[in-house]
């Protein structure tokens, strides 16, 4: 099934057929006009099956782990103070993502690519174009303070004639306590799109942690930024983003995301022409790239002033006209 326009990249032969030029490393990639396009290396680490196992298997950028309340409150920092300070410490860019542990009984790590970040903010773009994203928030209970509340959104799809995927969270963060902190780790949905439910993995014989992971989807991450909204909105409760696990990205990252996709091909030479599109694991890793070259608040920490709505990013390639 094909992709809404708003969310389709162009294949390789259009890529092509635009002006090739060179760029001076990862940054370059980001003065890249729409009529323009450059060549990389293959950028999956050697010692991987595949593009597949390294997003199962890669190395994760690990905020630092709080493993109890008590923890947590004698020095009490955010998710997103915990994101900017692993961000910021990056050690090369060969990253599939970034993890979180809960706090509480339910063992199973959380892990978010990057990648997801970027689907996610460009859902929650799209919605806005039309309905935006329908919240329904159960949070009336006595207990919501200590264990988070049940939310039910609905997100529209990227796929065309394809409906739209509803489902609950649970262990939202709605009240400001000192349980928020164990709260927002313990996020988890009903959800299951394919990008889930077919993510399985098996640890290798020397890991240590356990093959039951949730991984967090783009359309979990939407549905989330539209929870957000929407107490910010009605009841200027800012504790969901206070709290959020997930990395909202600046308008400069969407735009080196978008030329990934769009202004960006990699050395194959199993194609007749030496040439193919960039794999899931390049465009995470290349992200982190980005990460580490300009640090956690210049791609990962959306200001009002600087990047304006994230409803209203621009999701097209800049061309030289506008530049």
């Amino acid at each position: 099934m094909s992709k809404k326009k708003f969310f389709k990249e162009p294949t390789k032969a259009q890529i092509k057929r635009k002006d090739y030029i060179d760029v001076n490393g990862f940054m370059g990639i980001s003065n890249l006009q729409s009529d323009q396009y450059t060549v990389i290396p293959d950028l999956v680490p050697k010692g991987y099956e595949s593009a597949r196992k390294f997003m199962k298997h890669g190395p994760e950028v690990k905020p630092r782990r709080v493993h109890s309340l008590k923890q947590a409150l004698v020095n009490p920092r955010t998710p997103v103070q915990l994101r900017e300070e692993a961000f910021n410490k990056l050690r090369g860019h060969n990253y599939c993502g970034y993890s979180f542990m809960p706090i509480g009984r339910d063992a199973r790590k959380r892990k978010v690519s990057l990648i997801e970040c970027l689907e996610g903010a460009r859902i929650f773009a799209y919605a806005h174009q039309w309905t935006g994203i329908k919240v329904k928030s159960y949070a009336d209970s006595k207990k919501v303070r200590i264990d988070g509340a049940e939310v039910v959104v609905e997100v529209p799809s990227r796929t065309k004639k394809e409906r739209k995927a509803r489902f609950k969270f649970v262990n939202i963060p709605i009240v400001d306590s000192p349980e928020k902190y164990a709260i927002s780790s313990n996020i988890g949905s009903d959800h299951s799109c394919g990008a889930k439910r077919f993510n399985i993995r098996y640890r290798y014989s020397d890991d240590k942690e356990s093959s039951g992971i949730f991984n967090i989807c783009a359309h979990e991450i939407a549905g989330y930024l539209g929870l957000v909204e929407q107490t910010w909105e009605e009841d200027k409760n800012i504790i969901p983003l206070q709290m959020s696990q997930f990395a909202i990205p600046t308008q400069e990252t969407v735009d080196y995301y978008l030329r990934l996709g769009n202004n960006v091909l990699v050395e194959d030479p199993n194609s007749k022409d030496k040439l193919r599109k960039l794999n899931r694991a390049e465009k995470e890793i290349a992200l982190w790239a980005l990460v580490q070259g300009l640090g956690h608040d210049e791609t990962f920490f959306a200001k009002g002033d600087r990047d304006g709505s994230l409803k209203d990013y621009n999701w097209s390639i800049p061309n030289r006209e506008s530049c």
